[in-house]
């Protein structure tokens, strides 16, 4: 035996038929004592939309961002391989697996027959013990955090384990070992609750993946992406990571990203105050307020944002960010106004309401712009804006925000 692998999963319902996915994956490695080896854990992104209480606390923003179980399914055979497979009530999380690395083509079985349950091993082991793994973990003495998360049921589950192993040997008890056939792979990029919120901005990660260039000739190309990823004035989980790597791909270093984005800002701010000028009059306190937004969402401070509202002397070099007479916009079904009165104020601002999300759509609007299912899933995949309802209102000239 090469030791132990406790698995945990979250999922969106109890019944592998009904259309129920893994929305998380834990797993901590034990040696044969039962100490430690290391651990990892990841959320799934389902492939579909998941209500709220499906959903389980999960941020959808989050779940935006994870990898889907197909591109974690060969890394996580490579963890299971040659281990014995554990779990607290391990049936449940054994049918889930299966389910879904069949769906993901890999060809791996699992029978929860062989696998170690520490809910079973406490029914002989810790007498008076209830099936939950809080109660067991009590009476085990295994510290236990209910943050109701994949990974601290794991490690939970690997403190039950390693107290039973304290407490007496587990062979006899049909264990077998998952198979360990198939190639090396690279481990994938796991992504964790609270990811989409990181304390650190989002461009923090620039230094360490973009490489150092002289100068930027995909620095159009970037700004475009950026014109449209802003035009809510904030820049959401899914457009932090496609622009991330839009400026990977264009080969821009974070230096010189750091300097488009002050002189981005500084062509809002200049156009902000030409209209403000235009009509005799300041910045009001609201266009203060955006200003201020789209600097946060850049990662630039008061200061940038002060020397973008300094005369500059130079052209306008980028427009204010808009829409124009013409454009397509999508709106889903599940919009606090009526989809007919939406349409409405989109034929009155010159806009052309269309049904369905294709390449030609200029924006979506959603009530979440970061479902994971229907028209927004499909907008991400050609890069189409999708906006609040309330940051759509906000773009249209004299539009009551209900």
């Amino acid at each position: 035996m090469t030791g132990y692998a406790v698995l945990d999963l979250e999922t969106t319902g109890f019944s592998t038929t009904r259309d129920d996915r893994v929305l998380e994956v834990a797993v901590v490695l034990l040696d044969e004592r039962g100490e430690v080896e290391r651990e990892w854990c990841t959320l799934v992104d389902p492939g579909r939309e998941v209500c709220p209480v499906q959903l389980g606390g999960i941020p959808r923003a989050d779940l935006a961002l994870a990898p889907t179980f197909a591109q974690v399914a060969p890394w996580l055979r490579r963890l299971l391989g040659g281990r014995v497979l554990v779990g607290h009530n391990v049936g449940f999380d054994v049918r889930f697996l299966q389910a879904e690395l069949d769906r993901a083509g890999v060809a791996l079985r699992l029978d929860p027959e062989h696998c170690l349950c520490t809910m079973r091993l406490a029914r002989d082991r810790l007498p008076g013990a209830s099936r939950g793994l809080a109660v067991c973990c009590e009476l085990a003495g295994v510290p236990y955090h209910e943050a109701q998360s994949a990974l601290d049921d794991a490690r939970a589950s690997a403190g039950l384990l390693r107290h039973f192993l304290s407490t007496g040997s587990l062979d006899g008890l049909g264990t077998a070992l998952v198979e360990q056939d198939g190639p090396d792979v690279e481990e994938p990029a796991a992504v964790r609750r609270g990811d989409s919120d990181s304390l650190h901005h989002w461009l923090a990660t620039l230094a360490d993946r973009l490489p150092r260039v002289c100068e930027p000739p995909q620095a159009d190309e970037y700004l475009d992406l950026l014109d449209q990823a802003l035009l809510d004035r904030a820049l959401s989980a899914q457009h932090r990571g496609s622009l991330l790597a839009a400026a990977q791909e264009a080969g821009l270093d974070s230096a010189t990203v750091d300097e488009l984005h002050r002189a981005y800002l500084g062509a809002i701010a200049r156009a902000a105050l030409v209209d403000a000028a235009a009509g005799g009059r300041g910045l009001t306190d609201a266009e203060a307020a955006e200003l201020r937004d789209i600097a946060d969402a850049l990662g630039l401070d008061e200061g940038d944002l002060t020397v973008a509202l300094a005369p500059p002397g130079t052209p306008i070099q980028r427009p204010l960010i808009g829409l124009e007479e013409g454009d397509r916009v999508v709106f889903t079904d599940d919009l606090s106004r009526p989809r007919d009165e939406w349409h409405g104020l989109a034929r009155e601002a010159g806009l052309v309401p269309w049904s369905h999300v294709t390449q030609d759509t200029r924006l979506l609007v959603a009530s979440d712009p970061d479902a994971l299912g229907g028209k927004v899933r499909t907008a991400r995949r050609h890069g189409i804006p999708v906006l609040t309802e309330q940051a759509f209102a906000e773009l249209l000239p004299s539009t009551p925000v209900a």
